[in-house]
């Protein structure tokens, strides 16, 4: 009998506690068995017995949560096949893969310039033809430059680049501050052509993922990011992140300190207008499926024409969001397997 929600995790990683689980993994489970008549289980997802773990799904899920970061996976396209191969027997995949690739690249932001919530400055370099076209033109025009791996996370492959008065290049990577200098532009162009990966030609669902995005530095990522947690479509959480003295990444990973208010604070009002509104210029992304389970949105603040604050749009999480310090957070994931065993018993 189907009656049961699964987590679906991944033995390697660190992101485990020490009983080898994510450790808001049974949080949410057990939130999910007090608020609805589910029952629940943690199933690892392994490459070679993928097989299996189908057939015993197939027999037993309403819905599975995967909670693997896809940077742990060597095989990604495979895992991301199994998931959809899960959806087309009906099981409800939290999140879709579909939504997936299109929300939790950075190309997003390319995607979404020209709407509330992106900044028209944004370009996807996806070849090194192309990067070496475009960005020595982009870098002159501003001096200063943010690329962005398209596959990143935690701050790795984030660079910061600068063109000093000489010529010379200086590039900093945000994940552990390190710093970089080149003579000149194309110094700097030829040793970062090791950083674009080439395209396998088995790709599936990471087919047109390689490259880096380009973003305009916003100075006031000093006073740190603003990222809006979500439930589906529904804000609950508005978590002030601040970088340490010096940095510019806004990652735990690089120090910085986390801080969580209520969506419901005044001061946080207008991010989560905009993020509520943002919603719709997103949607097209879905591909027909619904908001991520549990995801973020990041914001850098900026100035307006007007000289008032202004949100610009830095990032999308909703492959792997960990709620771990925040625990009580997992009852909101909770709610919306409540939803939906309402809708399955009116059937």
């Amino acid at each position: 009998m189907k009656n049961r929600v699964f987590i679906i995790e991944y033995q390697k990683g660190n992101d485990k506690g020490f009983d080898g689980f994510r450790p808001d993994t049974k949080p949410i489970l057990d939130a999910i068995e007090e608020l609805t008549e589910y029952k629940t289980e943690i199933v690892f997802y392994k490459p070679n017995r993928k097989y299996e773990l189908l057939e015993y799904l197939k027999k037993r899920a309403v819905a599975v949560i995967s909670r693997i970061n896809p940077g742990n996976l060597k095989e990604v396209d495979e895992y991301f096949q199994f998931l959809k191969a899960l959806s087309s027997y009906g099981i409800e995949v939290h999140t879709h893969p579909d939504v997936m690739i299109n929300l939790d690249f950075k190309d997003i932001l390319s995607k979404l310039k020209n709407t509330r919530l992106g900044d028209d400055e944004t370009y996807f370099y996806h070849t090194y033809a192309d990067f070496v076209r475009k960005f020595p033109k982009d870098l002159k025009k501003h001096g200063i430059r943010v690329l962005k791996t398209n596959y990143g996370s935690t701050g790795e492959g984030v660079y910061l680049v600068s063109k000093k008065d000489d010529g010379s290049i200086f590039s900093v990577e945000a994940v552990n501050n390190e710093k970089y200098y080149y003579d000149n532009i194309t110094e700097f162009l030829e040793k970062f052509e090791v950083k674009f990966e080439e395209e396998s030609e088995n790709a599936a669902y990471f087919k047109g993922k390689t490259g880096f995005v380009g973003c305009r530095y916003l100075e006031r990522i000093s006073e740190g990011e603003i990222r809006v947690l979500l439930v589906n479509d529904k804000a609950i959480s508005v978590v002030h992140k601040k970088p340490q003295e010096g940095e510019f990444s806004a990652t735990l990973f690089s120090g910085a300190e986390y801080k969580y208010d209520s969506p419901e604070e005044p001061k946080w009002k207008e991010v989560v207008d905009l993020t509520i509104k943002g919603l719709k210029d997103i949607k097209p992304f879905l591909n027909g499926q619904n908001y991520p389970l549990l995801w973020t949105m990041d914001y850098i603040m900026d100035f307006d024409e007007k000289g008032k604050d202004k949100y610009i749009l830095s990032e999308i999480n909703c492959s792997c969001v960990g709620i771990t310090t925040e625990l009580q957070y997992a009852k909101e994931v909770a709610k919306v397997f409540v939803k939906k065993e309402k809708k399955t018993k009116k059937k």
